[in-house]
């Protein structure tokens, strides 16, 4: 899996409500958007939560004005073949709207075999005496997913935990992409939170700076 721990647009001149972890508050756009950063950053994935669009167009400004195209499916984060490094990002798209925007570097953590996908809900219906149910109202429903790391988290994405700290102790879902483990699971996209994420602990028991995690993710809008 990869997963954007450090989001380097919350530093930038994007929209305020670009920013903000609910997907709820979106914001209008026309093309093209232009995200100014606030110095020099490396970038291998973008990270869309809810929007009406489906094609997205990214041009950095980079020394050979590398171009990144994909197609929206879900909420998640959209992987490069290759980093950049820039300081402006360019976004065309046939989107109306977004949600959130993010950027930066997706963290490659691989994972264990054993996966542990669920689909869940909030709604809490009633039973009857005669059995009947009475439909719960008011709830939602959500997709989570339990995955374990056995020494794959390495001192780079150690620090890339450390910069990102700043929103991910605020409760900021991460943008996740599961290409690798959609194999075995029904979605390969993930804006979710971590059950632990106020209490980021992991495990070392080599003698290399090589650390494991078992991460439960939990579907945010």
């Amino acid at each position: 899996m990869r997963i954007l721990f450090n989001d380097i647009l919350q530093y930038s001149d994007i929209d305020e409500h670009l920013k903000t972890p609910a997907l709820s508050d979106i914001t209008y756009i026309t093309n093209p958007l232009i995200i100014n950063l606030d110095k020099q950053r490396l970038i291998n994935s973008i990270g869309i939560g809810n929007t009406d669009g489906t094609e997205f167009n990214i041009a950095f400004n980079d020394v050979i004005n590398t171009e990144f195209n994909f197609t929206f499916t879900s909420n998640g984060l959209y992987v490069m073949k290759k980093a950049v490094s820039c300081n402006q990002i360019i976004i065309n798209s046939n989107a109306s709207f977004i949600g959130r925007i993010g950027a930066g570097i997706g963290c490659n953590i691989p994972t264990s075999i054993a996966k542990e996908p669920s689909f869940n809900s909030t709604n809490e219906p009633r039973y009857t005496l005669s059995g009947q149910v009475i439909a719960g109202i008011g709830g939602y429903n959500y997709k989570s997913i339990s995955l374990d790391s056995r020494y794959k988290i390495d001192e780079f994405i150690m620090n890339e935990i450390k910069n990102g700290v700043i929103t991910i102790s605020k409760g900021y879902p991460f943008f996740i992409d599961l290409t690798v483990e959609s194999y075995k699971i029904p979605f390969n996209k993930l804006y979710a939170t971590d059950k632990n994420q106020l209490e980021l602990s992991f495990e070392s028991g080599v003698k290399k700076f090589l650390y494991s995690r078992r991460f439960i993710f939990e579907e945010k809008f």
